[in-house]
């Protein structure tokens, strides 16, 4: 059989591709790229007369993505990623260490509280094998672990309870109640112990179901279950950000122990309170298909009640 012929596309190509893609503008996208914007149009048709294809709708305003631009974007983004994630792999395994794990922990939580103690024990007793540790939003700690770019993902427990899925497997690693982040000056400050009840008449601040759409499904299901629906006030685009979000006494977030802001000096202005009969807490997830002998390892370090697997 004679070897099959590939399409002539480089890697340069095809970020040239994903660049305009995501500008919309071979104009735009040629600054970024430290290009000309001729150079960086002859590149696209040249890439689409060679695969036969159309990416852009062409307007005088702005490139539009056709269903197949679209397409080749989401598969083509994936592509550089892998290859950038391959090169990291390769550069660690030549520093002399045996093998790696990469570990995604959640940017809006304290590592300290859940994530660290437990990968300084596993480094102490696995020290040939290479940490990777990156910090990332929760939902893309999610689709990084099943892509295969983490390894391990540490996530809010909400997340898996929502969005349950057959190709991953996880543990919770602890529990907590939910509790309510306000500013000072809000009634609910001067009670010790909050009802979901308590919340019908307040406003919420939530991140926005576009970007995590477990956290507006959490908060959904515990009004719900008390008998009223939230009334959403202003939303987000991550946790992080919902603090600085708190306008007025009667605006309300919900989060837990294990927030980055909870009980932080910083936020002199905002005080937390927990919510009676309800769990949230933090789970550690990993993609059931990957079979790397340390992250068993790692998985059978932890410290966790046998009850808290799934």
């Amino acid at each position: 059989m004679e070897p099959k012929e590939y399409p002539k596309i480089n890697m340069l190509q095809i970020h040239y591709f994903l660049k305009v893609a995501e500008k919309g503008s071979f104009t735009s996208a040629a600054k970024q790229l430290y290009t000309t914007q001729s150079t960086l149009s002859k590149t696209i048709i040249s890439i689409e007369q060679t695969l036969g294809l159309t990416f852009f709708i062409r307007s005088h305003k702005r490139l539009i993505l056709t269903d197949a631009g679209k397409h080749l974007y989401k598969k083509w983004k994936q592509v550089l990623e892998d290859f950038d994630h391959s090169v990291e792999e390769c550069r660690i395994l030549q520093s002399g260490y045996q093998s790696m794990l990469s570990i995604g922990m959640l940017d809006s939580h304290d590592p300290e509280k859940f994530a660290l103690p437990q990968i300084r024990n596993f480094m102490r007793h696995k020290p040939d094998v290479y940490l990777s540790i990156h910090s990332n939003p929760v939902e893309a700690i999610r689709s990084e672990v099943l892509t295969g770019h983490l390894d391990l993902g540490y996530t809010v427990l909400y997340d898996v309870e929502q969005l349950q899925t057959e190709e991953l497997d996880y543990c919770v690693i602890n529990i907590c109640p939910h509790n309510v982040g306000m500013l000072s000056k809000n009634p609910l400050a001067k009670e010790e112990l909050i009802e979901i009840k308590d919340l019908a008449k307040y406003k919420f601040v939530s991140i926005s179901p576009l970007y995590t759409p477990s956290y507006n499904g959490m908060i959904d299901d515990l009004c719900h279950q008390a008998g009223f629906e939230p009334d959403y006030v202003r939303y987000t685009n991550n946790a992080t950000s919902l603090p600085f979000n708190l306008m007025s006494e009667q605006d309300i977030f919900l989060c837990d122990r294990n927030f980055r802001g909870y009980a932080n000096p910083s936020f002199g202005e905002i005080q937390f309170r927990p919510v009676a009969n309800t769990r949230s807490g933090v789970a550690l997830i990993w993609r059931k298909a990957n079979n790397k002998p340390e992250l068993k390892e790692f998985i059978d370090s932890l410290d966790v009640n046998p009850d808290m697997w799934f």
